[in-house]
Formats: C-alpha cells, structure tokens, sequence
C-alpha cells in the first residue's frame, strides 16, 4: 500500500494504491472521503496516473458529495472520516463492522472503532464515551499525583477521584467528603490543560471561594493557568458527549 498523487485542472487529487493479483484498475472512495486504488502488479505508476487522470472529474463530484453529506450529519454523531479528540490530538475516525466491540489509536492520527453495530450511531457513541472513561482513570489519576507532587508544599489532601460526563463545569471539589469530580470531556484536552483543572479544584481544600487567596494559589504553581483555560475552552471540541 502507497500514496500517490496527481494535478488536475489545479487540483491535488490523492489516492492510496495497492497491489493486488487483478486484472483490472478497482477504484472506490471511502466515507471518509479516501480515494483508494487496487492494480495489477505489473501495472507502472505511471498508467495508474494516467488512469486517475481520466477518472479525475467522477472523483471530484463524489468528493464533494461525501464532503456534503458529512456536513449534514449531527455534530455529536460517529461515522467514519468524524474527527474526534484524545488527549488533545486530532484523530480521524474509522468505523468498521467486527463481532467484539474495540476502539484503537492507530498511527497516522486514526482511531478505529470496531463494532458489531456499524449503522447504530447512539450504540456506537455510549461505546466510545465508555472507552474514554476507562481510559481516563489512568489519565486522571497520573495528574493528580503530578499536580500534588508540583504543589507539594501545600499539603493537599489525597481524595477521592470520580468521573462524570458533565454539561456545564470541568469538575467540582467537595472539601468535606475529600471527593473530586473531573468531567469526561477533559480526555478530549491536552494534559496541561486537565493539570490546570486539576490543581484548580486540589486548591478548593485551601480556599473553598474563588477569591484572590485562591487565585495566588494557583498562580504560584501554573502562572500560565489562564492560557491553559482559554486553549481547555475553545479548542477540541468535537460534538460528541
């Protein structure tokens, strides 16, 4: 398997090729818009080009009828060529039909979502919120203990971590009960960024009110806490919650 490009009218057009035992060029787009190639073996680079060439305007009209219907599609659904966040990387997904459900962060900023119900897009969102949420007990639990490891001389208490796919706030910090709420949504962000939130909701157990106390605290630690918030609330939102 290859990449390969030609020009067309101006127009970059990439195609994936592979060689297979046929005696025929087999041309098919992906939903994710991927345009792919399977040739002869014999078959030179340079009269796959040639045969890409002369396809090139069907190509073009079925991209832009895969690029216009993803378009209209729901902002929090899951489909092939959606792009997701992970711990804030990029990824492209691809949904393939398999018995066993499995989602795996491939190289080249893929993430593919095995499932036995390709077409169900609520089943396929609950499974990929589920993913998420095992994979953010290791996550979270990892910046704990470098935000109390940062902020040592403070003293804060070890708590209790929880994990909830909130609406409205990043997480929430109850002193009393030792108990820290972090939102799912976080795993879509960088690690500065769930630091930020974390050490945030780690210096309520000093001052339980926003108030400048609590504001030195936190620029004592992370004096770019504010940057941190602003990437945290503008960038890596994908729709799916």
């Amino acid at each position: 398997m290859s990449k390969h490009s030609i020009r067309y009218c101006g127009i970059m057009l990439e195609y994936t090729l592979t060689r297979k035992k046929v005696k025929n060029i087999n041309l098919r787009i992906h939903p994710d818009g991927e345009v792919c190639l399977s040739a002869p073996q014999r078959m030179t680079v340079a009269e796959i080009d040639a045969f890409v060439s002369q396809k090139a305007e069907w190509i073009i009209r079925h991209l832009a009828e895969v690029d216009r219907y993803n378009r209209m599609r729901p902002d929090g659904a899951l489909y092939t060529g959606k792009t997701v966040y992970v711990l804030g990387k990029a990824y492209q997904v691809e949904v393939a039909e398999a018995a066993q459900e499995s989602i795996l962060l491939l190289p080249e900023g893929r993430l593919l979502l095995q499932t036995p119900y390709p077409e169900d897009e609520d089943a396929m969102k609950k499974q990929y919120l589920s993913w998420l949420l095992a994979e953010s007990q290791a996550v979270f639990a990892a910046s704990l203990e470098r935000m109390r490891t940062l902020a040592a001389a403070e003293a804060f208490p070890m708590p209790t971590l929880s994990v909830r796919n909130m609406k409205s706030r990043w997480g929430s910090c109850k002193v009393p009960a030792q108990k820290i709420t972090l939102n799912l949504q976080l795993m879509k962000a960088d690690c500065d960024c769930i630091d930020q939130v974390m050490l945030h909701e780690l210096v309520h157990f000093k001052e339980i009110h926003h108030n400048e106390a609590f504001y030195a605290i936190l620029s004592r630690y992370l004096p770019d806490w504010k940057e941190r918030k602003e990437r945290l609330e503008t960038q890596y939102k994908d729709g799916i919650s």
